[in-house]
């Protein structure tokens, strides 16, 4: 890993743990799946005029429109419906923590999908002990009892709905530009939940102010735009295996960041958990020898 991917894939795991706090503010005053309709919204208006001035040559192949379809009805539309209407009812770290649970999903699929890719052993156990160690995070976390399990299924169901797209996308990663996928992807998935909204919710029951302003645009420009960005990005440079292991560090921050703001409390568990985490993405990266075992 060069340095230039490795302080990018720390910089998307560090943001991407921080939006948990975001989310669980804006919740308090948007409706779910208008709040994600409107932060698709504000980061395609962002991308759009970054993407036509390096005059793109956008394709339209059917396997470009599957990609762009896939990841905007089922990642972005679907997986994070469920995220935003799951996280009103857990804590914002157990939601980060079932998030974590992706790098098993995504090396399950892509064992059947991209011969590339192998189940080994060793990728397993990572993810293993990744879920191990952001699950020991909350294992003794003050009010678990009031947690929803309804809202664990939604986001769990999130988790699944999203590996699928990461694996389609790695497989025709030569024939579609990321950055074309970021920005089509999102404009669809604006247009397609901000009618949602109307339908489902009451988009006038939101509270403008200067909190919810903030986390919004947080969510939309960090959390969104640069996140997604440095995302697609880093397909070019990682394997699917190791892409996966962006669920297992966010735990660790949007725990820490949860215990700092939202008095969600934690005790040595946030450092034996970090540990594992840790272990895990070293084992997830870490070159095999040719010999390697799979599953």
């Amino acid at each position: 890993m060069t340095p230039k991917v490795f302080i990018l894939y720390i910089i998307l795991n560090f943001i991407w743990g921080s939006t948990w706090l975001a989310l669980k503010i804006s919740l308090e005053y948007i409706p779910p799946i208008f709040g994600l309709g409107l932060r698709f919204t504000f980061s395609a208006i962002i991308l759009w005029p970054l993407l036509l001035l390096k005059k793109p040559r956008i394709s339209y192949s059917s396997t470009a429109l599957k990609v762009y379809l896939s990841f905007s009805l089922l990642s972005f539309v679907s997986a994070y419906s469920l995220t935003y209407w799951g996280a009103q009812y857990i804590y914002s770290s157990l939601a980060a923590i079932i998030w974590a649970t992706l790098p098993i999903f995504v090396s399950i699929t892509a064992h059947f999908k991209l011969p590339s890719e192998p189940l080994t052993l060793r990728r397993f156990t990572g993810g293993l002990l990744g879920l191990s160690g952001v699950s020991l995070i909350v294992a003794f976390q003050s009010g678990a009892g009031e947690t929803h399990f309804v809202g664990v299924l939604a986001i769990l169901a999130a988790v699944m709905l999203a590996s699928g797209p990461n694996i389609y996308l790695k497989k025709h990663q030569k024939e579609v530009d990321p950055l074309h996928v970021n920005v089509i992807a999102q404009s669809i998935a604006a247009i397609v939940l901000i009618p949602l909204a109307y339908m489902l919710e009451e988009p006038s029951a939101t509270v403008w102010n200067s909190t919810s302003i903030l986390a919004l645009a947080y969510l939309a420009v960090f959390g969104t735009v640069i996140t997604w960005t440095i995302y697609f990005w880093l397909y070019n440079h990682l394997s699917v295996n190791q892409i996966s292991t962006f669920g297992l560090l966010p735990p660790v921050i949007a725990a820490t960041v949860g215990w700092i703001f939202l008095g969600e409390t934690y005790g040595v568990e946030l450092f034996g958990g970090g540990m594992l985490v840790l272990f895990s993405v070293y084992l997830i990266h870490s070159r095999q020898a040719p010999g390697r075992e799979r599953i």
